[in-house]
């Protein structure tokens, strides 16, 4: 493609053949590194034009092709969490969107920006060579494609005419960068993408720039005066950490105020477990005691049908959305609510508290006092619980978690789809922990894992998974994309042959019901065994079924050797009790 600098001051004009060129070139230019796609009849355009980008040199975005769109778009949020970066997924008209709906449904919730984009059905029934020329053309065509996704994105249109294609694209990607961010959804007809186009003109930048949310100075300071007041304050987080330097934050906010911090329910790697101001990762235990919270970056801090802090104790909500606007009902009050980037108010917040702490000096000695105690105890408490599931067959899920623990490096990422024991975790490092979105889309794990090795490549990624979550996570796709394009993960299989969370509500609503009587629960336990390691092989990974305690520490090890020094994927089938 022939590129001039045209005329007006920061415009480029490049030649192209149609829409679709200009579409992958401009995309190119807006820093999109990696296009997955999942092809249909709709991608003709898109597929020859990045054979002619091919064969100019030009190497972004690089086209990924992914067998599943759940792996597809789980990938792309496992990508943005480590690079910070949004990358284009596209589908197959509306059954692709379909496919891929749970993952943008947990990126809804999760605020993780991506392009996801689907082709349309032909519109024309003739007329030109993009006009319908299959069956599935007619039965594939909605009367409103997006409809099922609307509730879940920030914005979705259609491209209609080759003259919109730069303002819909910078628009779709400013609005899915914006706070708070997440998905967007562009449909990409076949007969604008094929459109004829002989020259594009457009801006060398985008011309839209992201608006900034401050705190306000005033709220900062009483939010100080609150915490010289208190005697317990604690800090409740689910997600503070989807930036290093909002954990940084936290970590220095949390020294200099002497409060307590609960990343319950992570989602990131919030708050170093080693630090002596860590509390455990639920709150009920410390709520009755506490008379001032934090809820930061939290969308659930307890749960009130049990546990919920002193009628007395007053709540300070933290974040770029802290009332968490696109939840139809989260009653969680706020007595002063601090809206911005967690890292802007922490950073605020404890400029203004070093110039109170001389004043309240003993204090905040004894609220260091009291934490340091509790988080010892704590540790004494997780390191018995492993030491006494020890010897337990079949596996007990902290001995395993706790030999995980043991082999992963300080910068190595763990990517924990729920079986992963907190309890039994040591990460001091920000971005070295993900784990499930709060949308409870399930399959998530191993296409987050894998997006992240595409956007850290030279780290150690581990994804730690349930054996109902590997099988939704279509695990055949997964392992085709890790040795396809040199993706080499560790996946560790807790399995327990059961739906484990869905008997433990059976239990819990019907503690004394037939099924807990009769210890049968016929829609929650596998009727198999079945040898997950073997679909890893199939794909020429290593794979290894572990059954005694003593094997989980060598299995991994072999199974890292291998990851790290043979650059090949690797799965390790933990036979683990039945809840």
């Amino acid at each position: 493609m022939e590129e001039k600098i045209a005329p007006t001051a920061g415009k480029i004009k490049i030649s192209v053949e149609n829409v679709a060129q200009a579409y992958i070139e401009l995309l190119a230019r807006r820093g999109i590194e990696y296009f997955l796609g999942n092809p249909g009849t709709d991608f003709a355009s898109i597929e020859d034009a990045f054979v002619r980008r091919q064969q100019e040199g030009k190497t972004t975005p690089r086209p990924l092709a992914i067998p599943h769109e759940i792996v597809l778009t789980s990938m792309a949020y496992g990508y943005f969490q480590i690079t910070h970066k949004p990358l284009v997924a596209m589908v197959h008209v509306g059954i692709g969107t379909a496919n891929g709906l749970g993952a943008i449904i947990a990126a809804g919730k999760g605020r993780i920006p991506i392009l996801f984009t689907a082709g349309r059905t032909p519109i024309t029934e003739e007329g030109g060579p993009a006009s319908r020329n299959r069956y599935i053309h007619w039965g594939q065509e909605y009367f409103d494609q997006a409809g099922m996704l609307r509730e879940h994105v920030k914005w979705d249109y259609e491209l209609r005419t080759p003259s919109q294609l730069e303002a819909v694209v910078d628009r779709a990607l400013t609005l899915a960068m914006m706070e708070p961010k997440g998905p967007v959804y562009l449909i990409l007809p076949r007969e604008v993408l094929y459109s004829p186009l002989e020259q594009f003109e457009f801006q060398a930048e985008a011309r839209f720039d992201l608006p900034t949310s401050h705190p306000d100075p005033e709220k900062i300071r009483k939010a100080a005066d609150l915490l010289m007041q208190a005697e317990f304050p604690l800090v409740i987080t689910s997600a503070a950490g989807r930036s290093a330097a909002a954990f940084h934050a936290l970590v220095e906010f949390s020294d200099a105020a002497a409060a307590g911090v609960v990343p319950f329910n992570p989602e990131y790697m919030n708050f170093p477990t080693d630090h002596p101001y860590h509390q455990g990762f639920f709150p009920e235990r410390l709520l009755p005691q506490t008379d001032l919270v934090f809820v930061v970056e939290c969308d659930v801090p307890w749960y009130p049908s049990e546990n919920k802090p002193p009628a007395s104790a007053k709540i300070i909500q933290v974040g770029v959305d802290p009332l968490y606007s696109r939840y139809p009902m989260r009653s969680f009050p706020s007595d002063l609510t601090l809206q911005g980037d967690p890292a802007l108010i922490f950073s605020q917040l404890t400029e203004v508290l070093k110039k109170q702490i001389p004043k309240e000096e003993m204090k905040i000695q004894a609220r260091r006092k009291r934490l340091r105690e509790r988080h010892e105890e704590l540790l004494k408490t997780w390191q018995k619980t492993a030491q006494t599931a020890a010897g337990r067959k079949p596996l007990d899920f902290d001995w395993v978690s706790s030999q995980v623990n043991k082999y992963l490096e300080e910068d190595s990422i763990l990517v924990n789809e729920y079986d992963m024991r907190l309890s039994q975790l040591s990460r001091r490092l920000p971005e070295t922990y993900f784990a499930h979105p709060h949308a409870g889309f399930l399959g998530w794990g191993l296409g987050a894992a894998l997006g992240i090795k595409l956007g850290a490549p030279e780290r150690t990624v581990v994804a730690t998974v349930g054996d109902g979550a590997y099988m939704f996570a279509v695990p055949s796709a997964c392992h085709f994309v890790a040795a396809a394009y040199g993706l080499p993960i560790l996946t560790i299989v807790y399995n327990n042959q059961s739906w484990g969370a869905a008997k433990a509500a059976t239990r819990s609503l019907h503690p004394n019901g037939w099924a807990a009587r009769a210890n049968q629960f016929p829609l929650c336990d596998w009727p198999l065994d079945i040898h997950y390691e073997k679909i890893c092989e199939a794909f020429g990974g290593y794979g290894e079924r572990v059954e005694e305690p003593g094997d989980v520490g060598p299995a991994l090890e072999r199974a890292l050797r291998v990851v790290k020094k043979e650059k090949r994927q690797a799965v390790l089938n933990m036979i683990c009790q039945r809840p």
